[in-house]
């Protein structure tokens, strides 16, 4: 089989719980999306807003590996799920430690609740408090953590995964006659061995060239994305898109939210690859008007575009 004879592509899960704007819908919850790396069970979560934790119980994803969550900002239709789903995880007897990102206040709203309803957690809850500019590291990828423009602080993250070794070639190997086992690893990582025969064989020339990491933007209520311009380019952009333009310029008193054309204008000038558009405004549920935010948005934007919807997932 050469070349992926052992080798597959291991892709990262993307696993939207909520994709309503402002108040849930009969069909969306309010915002939360999980992200699954590499097929692991530990997974992330981006916002997590009411009911958020009935959402995780209609999927494979359990609290229970539940390793991180990210906070857009405030309102409750980003935040008021998180208590409950930290009582829950604490329920079902998980030790791992539980890290929270998210604007300045979540720490006081957080321990407020966790004081007043005698919260006690059986793991370890480490609470950070970002600001414009935060650079987070974990092993195999990074987020910026980028400040938006909305009503009251907010931030999106900008998640770029490392780059991939190149796949090893085991038919090439095999046909040099290399033994399996441990010596494959060295090779695979580009390291020279010494075989039993005498020959010095170099790892870099049974490995292909490296696979440039993924770099997704998942944003929080934001009137500007352009505001993620530094970051671009980017392989799939997930993304507010509450309103058409013609439905925002009609509204009696104006929110900071984005527009399908707003969005889509944006991504194209930043050379976005896949756009979802997310966040989506309850009028858009009734009579089927969602192809309404789709063809203003095709009508912008020359990638694939998507409208996000609960329960969505996709891999990237």
């Amino acid at each position: 089989m050469g070349l992926q004879e052992t080798e597959k592509t291991i892709m990262h899960k993307i696993t939207f719980l909520g994709t309503s704007a402002g108040v849930p819908t009969r069909t969306r919850n309010v915002s939360a999306i999980a992200l699954q790396l590499e097929n692991r069970k530990e997974w992330m979560l981006f916002d997590c807003g009411e009911g958020t934790q009935h959402q995780i119980m209609k999927t494979s994803l359990s609290a229970y590996n539940l390793s991180r969550v990210f906070i857009t900002h405030l309102h409750g239709d980003h935040v008021y799920g998180l208590c409950g789903l930290l009582a829950s995880k604490g329920m079902q007897r998980s030790e791992s430690s539980l890290e929270i990102y998210g604007p300045a206040g979540i720490r006081e709203l957080l321990g407020s609740v966790m004081r007043l309803s005698q919260l006690n957690l059986p793991f370890d809850l480490k609470i950070f408090e970002i600001s414009e500019g935060t650079l987070l590291r974990y092993e195999g990828f990074r987020i910026d953590v980028v400040k938006l423009s909305h009503s009251i602080t907010t931030y999106g993250f900008v998640v770029t995964f490392d780059d991939k070794p190149g796949h090893f070639d085991i038919a090439k190997a095999k046909r040099l006659g290399i033994p399996e086992g441990p010596i494959y690893a060295k090779l695979k990582r580009g390291e020279t061995v010494t075989l039993a025969d005498g020959r010095s064989i170099d790892g870099n020339t049974l490995v292909g060239k490296p696979t440039q990491g993924k770099r997704i933007v998942i944003g929080g209520d934001n009137d500007n994305p352009l505001l993620f311009s530094p970051y671009a380019p980017f392989d799939l952009m997930i993304h507010e898109a509450t309103y058409t333009q013609n439905d925002f310029d009609n509204l009696p008193r104006k929110f900071m939210h984005t527009t399908a054309k707003q969005l889509a204008e944006a991504a194209q000038q930043m050379g976005v690859k896949r756009l979802i558009l997310n966040h989506i405004s309850p009028r858009y549920d009734k009579d089927g008007r969602i192809v309404e935010l789709l063809n203003e948005a095709k009508s912008c934007f020359d990638g694939p575009v998507e409208a996000a919807y609960d329960f969505m997932q996709i891999e990237c």
